[in-house]
């Protein structure tokens, strides 16, 4: 099947899209970013397999995924780039071209294949609410996160009058709640 043949080849491509990379580094859109890279992935690969689109549809499919997933929109023509090698590639597979198009992607940089990996759900890539609400701490804490909320807790005024306290070592700002209880 055409699909089977051309999803690893959208992994490929979105693992070194660099845009892509750094929206579900830095937790743009809902938390699970990587998960929703991954369906990204597997919607596109489809979309492609079973649609006969041009450059610009499919340009405009991937600019409103990453604005609608990831609350990102593209300046640097990345997703027509994109769109291009995707369709590029997709004709070296229906035209069964499989060995040119083995070719082109050995030849492609490596980079690491952090879209194919299995997600790791315990650990969020962003987190949103209330720090001292139970909901939005993961099950999974370690000794580095133990340390760094000791080190805040330290840090903070006992008094909870004073809404910041300074920490001119690290230029953190670190910010108390104002709830009594």
């Amino acid at each position: 099947m055409l699909y089977d043949d051309f999803k690893p080849i959208v992994d490929i491509v979105f693992n070194n899209w660099t845009a892509l990379q750094l929206a579900v580094e830095h937790g743009m859109g809902a938390p699970g970013g990587e998960k929703t890279a991954q369906l990204m992935s597997v919607y596109v690969a489809r979309y492609c397999v079973e649609n006969v689109s041009d450059r610009e549809e499919l340009t405009e499919v991937l600019e409103d995924l990453m604005d609608e997933e990831f609350e990102t929109v593209c300046h640097d023509n990345s997703p027509k780039e994109v769109a291009s090698l995707l369709l590029f590639y997709l004709g070296l597979l229906k035209e069964g071209r499989h060995e040119e198009l083995r070719n082109i992607i050995e030849a492609m940089p490596q980079s690491q294949k952090w879209l194919s990996q299995p997600i790791h759900d315990s650990i969020p890539p962003q987190c949103h609410g209330n720090p001292d609400d139970d909901t939005t701490s993961s099950s999974s804490d370690n000794s580095d996160s133990e340390g760094i909320s000791e080190a805040a807790a330290s840090s903070t005024v006992k008094d909870n009058s004073e809404p910041m306290d300074e920490d001119t070592d690290a230029g953190w700002t670190v910010v108390t709640t104002r709830r009594r209880k």
